[in-house]
């Protein structure tokens, strides 16, 4: 199943980055803050105006079946709307949208990634001037008996019922063939295979793994991991490769080492340390 951001345009959507464009977490997974502990991310998009995700697209992050949505409180929540992603990994999946205006489903129906289910609103006027999306996933069945749950201090609560949504979309699942599992960007690595006329006297490492370049303004080779190594050339999106070793955590981003072809023995970037942002997956990107 392909699992996708909640919000951004089509094209910001499988870039490979889970918060896309110009969106922000105001408040992660986790943090404590007047309300107790947050259940998942409060999106925002304020960049050039304050205030420009009033109104946005807020999508399915997958195929589902809506279990609820509708307003719960004028106080609390505003609109409410849950997914039941049903078995994800033995485990049931549902994810919440808090704070929405203009709902564009009803509860029984079937939704995809693709599917505009309602705008980023301002919880029916409890956030004036503060349009944002409060969005969550739970690992449990919590949110289909009780949709408006809230662990408040319970710091027990939040951690069984709930997972941090930035991680599980970046580590655990696809995101459109680019994010990837975070054992398999640890354990595997890239091959050059890049198409040109220079005769390849070094051959791929039997043990390397055929990946390929994702970012949209592609990927440069260096001489050495680090951001200050020296730049040998960029390889675009959609180029064909492969690694044999891994330099972790340099200059805050974890590095892979080419295998073979004409880069053989240089550096690139795989992605960032914090998972941010990748640059090179096992799934091909759609050019």
């Amino acid at each position: 199943m392909v699992f996708k951001s909640p919000v951004g345009t089509e094209e910001e959507r499988n870039s490979g980055k889970i918060w896309p464009g110009g969106w922000s977490d105001a408040q992660p997974y986790n943090t404590h803050y007047d309300y107790g502990y947050h259940t998942g991310a409060d999106l925002n998009w304020n960049t050039p105006r304050w205030d420009a995700d009033k109104h946005a697209p807020v999508y399915s992050i997958g195929n589902g079946i809506v279990t609820y949505a509708q307003l719960f409180s004028t106080k609390y929540w505003g609109n409410i709307i849950v997914i039941d992603h049903g078995m994800v990994d033995g485990k049931p999946l549902f994810s919440r949208y808090g704070h929405v205006e203009k709902i564009n489903v009803v509860v029984g129906q079937s939704v995809t990634a693709e599917d505009r289910i309602a705008g980023v609103g301002d919880g029916n006027g409890i956030f004036k001037n503060n349009h944002h999306l409060h969005f969550d996933i739970s690992a449990t069945n919590k949110l289909s008996s009780t949709p408006h749950y809230w662990p408040q201090e319970d710091r027990k609560g939040l951690q069984a019922h709930f997972v941090n949504p930035r991680d599980w979309l970046r580590q655990q699942h696809v995101v459109d063939g680019i994010a990837v599992a975070e054992d398999t960007l640890a354990s595997n690595v890239i091959t050059n295979n890049v198409t040109d006329n220079t005769p390849q006297a070094v051959k791929p490492s039997a043990t390397s793994t055929v990946w390929y370049v994702i970012a949209s303004s592609g990927v440069t080779v260096r001489k050495n991991p680090g951001v200050s190594g020296e730049e040998v050339s960029i390889l675009p999106r959609g180029s064909k490769i492969s690694l044999e070793a891994q330099a972790g955590n340099q200059d805050g981003y974890t590095w892979g080492r080419i295998s073979g072809g004409k880069f053989h023995g240089n550096w690139l970037a795989i992605f960032k340390q914090d998972r941010s942002e990748s640059y090179a997956s096992t799934n091909p990107p759609r050019i």
